[in-house]
């Protein structure tokens, strides 16, 4: 699937030049990396991505994720000083305490769909039949807003909790020499994908050291109950 690029492609700032600049930023995430079912599914689809034009990057499958909320955007913090990074490290603990009481669950799954192409990057769309990640987010949310210093914090850091369920797994580093016959190819390529479900059964807070989990760490694992 494609949506309109008619007006081209957004490039992205950090991998067309700065691909590697230290950055600082923490999420909740799933998926991180994506479990081996979901690897098989994916590396082909980046293979073929990956040959379409050298405009793009692809993300390895060793960058996989899927963000369910943004604590800190490492986008606006990059090469924090020591006395900044020291600052925006000591609102992890405080995300671990507003996490944990959302966050009793069960394992729950998602179905990965086919690359969708927009003009910034290409997606995998999820589905969230259970609601399970809808729920998350709506609890912490309700969590943070009933702590306005903490949330007055995590908002000016770059909090942020996505309107959809995906995964981005494509971004241009330049603009593709023929956009039409790119997006084309796209098409073409995104149609030999097959949905594919994956179980969920640990959350994870993961800070971000560069950009696009070019380079990060678990800071915390929340694994969800079986019963």
């Amino acid at each position: 699937m494609m949506k309109n690029l008619q007006d081209g492609v957004v490039i992205d700032e950090f991998l067309r030049a700065d691909a590697d600049c230290p950055v600082f930023g923490f999420n909740l995430a799933c998926a991180y990396p994506f479990p081996e079912i979901a690897a098989q599914f994916y590396r082909p689809i980046a293979s073929r991505l990956a040959a379409l034009d050298p405009a793009v990057y692809v993300y390895p499958d060793w960058e996989t994720h899927v963000t369910i909320v943004t604590f800190v955007n490492f986008s606006l913090h990059r090469r924090p000083d020591a006395s900044r990074l020291a600052q925006l490290q000591l609102l992890l603990p405080s995300a671990i305490e507003i996490l944990r009481p959302a966050l009793a669950g069960r394992p729950f799954s998602l179905l990965l769909g086919a690359p969708v192409l927009t003009p910034k990057a290409a997606i995998l769309p999820i589905s969230d039949p259970t609601g399970e990640i809808t729920r998350i987010r709506r609890d912490v949310t309700a969590a943070l807003e009933a702590d306005k210093e903490l949330h007055g914090k995590f908002t000016r850091a770059g909090l942020n909790v996505p309107a959809i369920v995906h995964s981005t797994v494509m971004r241009f580093k330049s603009a593709p020499s023929d956009l039409a016959r790119f997006a084309a190819d796209f098409e073409e390529a995104a149609g030999t994908a097959q949905p594919v479900e994956i179980l969920i059964d640990e959350l994870l807070l993961t800070t971000e050291t560069k950009p696009y989990m070019r380079e990060g760490t678990v800071e915390h694992r929340f694994p969800l109950a079986r019963v």
